[in-house]
C-alpha cells in the first residue's frame, strides 16, 4: 500500500496520512495531470507514480487505468498496451473475433447447373 505522505517544510518531519492513495481514484484520470499518457502506449492508457513509496515494503511505484475498463493485469498485456499506439489491443482482438464468427456464419451459395 501506498500512503500520502507530507513533509513540514520548516522542520523537515514527515507525517503519514491514512488514506491509500493506491486504491483511490478522486479524479478523471483523463482530465488530471498527476495521470500521465504514455507517449507509445495505448491512447487509453494512464499511469500515476508513486515516487515516495517504498518497494520493499510491497508498496506500488504506480498504479494503471484504462480508460475504456479494460487494464492490464499481467506484465506480457501490459506490453501489449505499450504498442499498440493507435487503439485498445483487447478492443482490436474482440472486433477481429467478432468479423471472423460472422464471415464464418454466412453462408455461400453452391451453384447448381
Amino acid at each position: 500500500m501506498v500512503y500520502y505522505q507530507q513533509q513540514n517544510v520548516l522542520n523537515g518531519t514527515r507525517h503519514r496520512k491514512d488514506a491509500c492513495l493506491s486504491s483511490t481514484i478522486e479524479t478523471n484520470p483523463a482530465e488530471n495531470s498527476n495521470w500521465r499518457k504514455h507517449k507509445n502506449a495505448c491512447p487509453f492508457y494512464r499511469e500515476r507514480w508513486f515516487p515516495g513509496s517504498d518497494v520493499r515494503a510491497g508498496e506500488p511505484m504506480y498504479q494503471v487505468f484504462c480508460m475504456k475498463g479494460t487494464p492490464p493485469v499481467t506484465l506480457e498485456e501490459q506490453e501489449k498496451c505499450f504498442r499498440s499506439k493507435t487503439c485498445c489491443w483487447r478492443l482490436a482482438e474482440k472486433q477481429q473475433y467478432t468479423a471472423e464468427q460472422q464471415s464464418s456464419d454466412e453462408e455461400v451459395p453452391l451453384r447448381t447447373s
